[in-house]
Order: C-alpha cells, then sequence, then structure tokens
C-alpha cells in the first residue's frame, strides 16, 4: 500500500478519497486495514506511525535520499508519490 493515502482516509473516509485510492492502485481492503490500525492511536502517535511507515518504505523501495528518518512526512510523501507514480 502506497504510505499516505490512509492519512487522508482517517480524516476523509468518503467517495473521493475512494476513487482518488482506486486511481493510485490502493484497494479499499487495504484503506480500511490503515484504518483500523491507526485509527485508535492518538494524533500524535498517528503522525509517527505515518512517518515511521514512510522511512520503512522508503528504504525498503529504494527511494530514500540520504536518512528519510531526518526528512518530513510531506517529502517522504513526494518521494513515494514519484516512485510509485514512475
Amino acid at each position: 500500500m502506497k504510505p499516505g493515502t490512509f492519512h487522508l482516509y482517517l480524516k476523509h473516509k468518503n467517495t473521493q478519497t475512494l476513487a482518488v485510492a482506486a486511481r493510485n492502485g490502493v484497494s479499499k481492503k487495504d484503506l480500511d486495514t490503515a484504518q483500523r490500525a491507526l485509527k485508535p492511536l492518538k494524533a500524535d502517535d498517528r503522525k509517527k506511525k505515518i512517518h515511521e511507515l514512510y522511512v520503512s518504505d522508503a528504504r525498503d523501495k529504494g527511494y530514500a535520499e540520504g536518512d528519510p528518518e531526518s526528512e518530513s512526512t510531506w517529502v517522504l510523501g513526494q518521494r513515494a508519490h514519484a516512485y510509485y507514480d514512475l
């Protein structure tokens, strides 16, 4: 699953978000799984978890530049977007 998509899904569980996710290859099942995992967390813990997922994905897929832990979630999200869209 592409990281970041579930961040939007948690806040805006609607047909538009589902359509964007589907266009990006993220299934409703994956979104529901992410929501179940992230929704119980407090906002700060959720942000940390999402950042950890981006860091892990960046390292696993090889799109990290330098130390991904030092980059913001937004920057990692942009790198993920570029990686998955190529």
